[in-house]
């Protein structure tokens, strides 16, 4: 053989020996929905080595508005687990990420789109069938931005049963009064669908809205569900959205909530979560090598 290209087979295996094999991602992979009436697709994960007879962690990724599971941030979370897996910086988890459309994930005002409940009773179910998931509820994660992060906030506080540790990247939540004052086209845009439609701004504070905002949700909510989860929550100081999460902070606090809060200079956008990732996936390290 060529003394040149056994040389770089010499690299590789060296390579390979030291930071180990990658993960497999999987894409377009369907779970077929009775409660929606249709087929809902997901990206997976799997670790290194993915063997069947173990269980593993696993973190739910909830993708931003106008984004699906091949969402450019998807894969990108993707690719950066797996790297610190490799270079055994991180525990070997799945990591599951569905299409959420523009559901917001919550179950819609006129019962057309109840994804919450798809995502719950059917979705999650069929994934720990079809996968070697963790079934312990403490290392389960469930992380999102923008619209993902609204989901994983309220997942965790309404779905306790199922989910451990949350993740909220520029959770796209908003006070009552922001949504009063929405401007009307931006209610259209993103709510309308959601908490109803041609209402004025003071009916935009529909049941709906209320049951599923982070926000209001932890002012009922049982205060011992919240102590016994895992929170990190990240906002940026110039954000729409930098205002409900800080009060959302204080809210934690004067519960005496253990959470992790973090405000990063910028706007609504890549670079906010960026200069968070790395601290965000400490944290879930730290809880989920706790969990052992």
């Amino acid at each position: 053989m060529n003394k040149k290209y056994v040389l770089i087979f010499f690299i590789l295996l060296i390579k390979t020996s030291i930071f180990g094999q990658k993960g497999e991602v999987f894409e377009n992979q369907i779970v077929q929905s009775e409660v929606l009436n249709k087929g809902v697709k997901y990206n997976i994960y799997l670790p290194p080595n993915y063997d069947t007879k173990k269980t593993y962690p696993t973190i739910y990724f909830l993708h931003g508005f106008g984004g699906n599971n091949n969402s450019s941030r998807t894969k990108g979370i993707f690719k950066q687990i797996d790297s610190l897996i490799i270079k055994e910086r991180f525990p070997e988890t799945i990591i599951i990420s569905p299409d959420g459309g523009k559901s917001w994930y919550i179950d819609d005002y006129a019962g057309k789109e109840k994804y919450a409940t798809m995502f719950i009773s059917e979705f999650i179910p069929e994934m720990k069938k079809r996968y070697s998931l963790t079934k312990s509820s403490q290392k389960t994660v469930v992380m999102g931005l923008s619209m993902g992060g609204f989901g994983a906030l309220r997942f965790t506080m309404l779905n306790p049963e199922e989910f451990g540790i949350c993740v909220s990247f520029m959770g796209a939540i908003s006070t009552k009064k922001q949504m009063v004052e929405d401007l009307e086209k931006y209610y259209q845009r993103f709510h309308a669908h959601l908490y109803g439609e041609n209402l004025s701004p003071k009916e935009r504070i529909t049941q709906v809205y209320v049951n599923n905002n982070a926000l209001y949700i932890a002012e009922k909510v049982n205060v011992e569900i919240l102590k016994s989860k895992k929170w990190y929550i990240q906002t940026c100081d110039d954000d729409f959205h930098s205002l409900p999460n800080a009060e959302l902070h204080v809210l934690f606090h004067q519960k005496k909530i253990d959470h992790e809060f973090r405000v990063t200079n910028g706007k609504h956008n890549k670079t906010c979560v960026d200069n968070s990732m790395l601290d965000a996936l400490d944290f879930i390290k730290t809880n989920l090598v706790e969990e052992k």
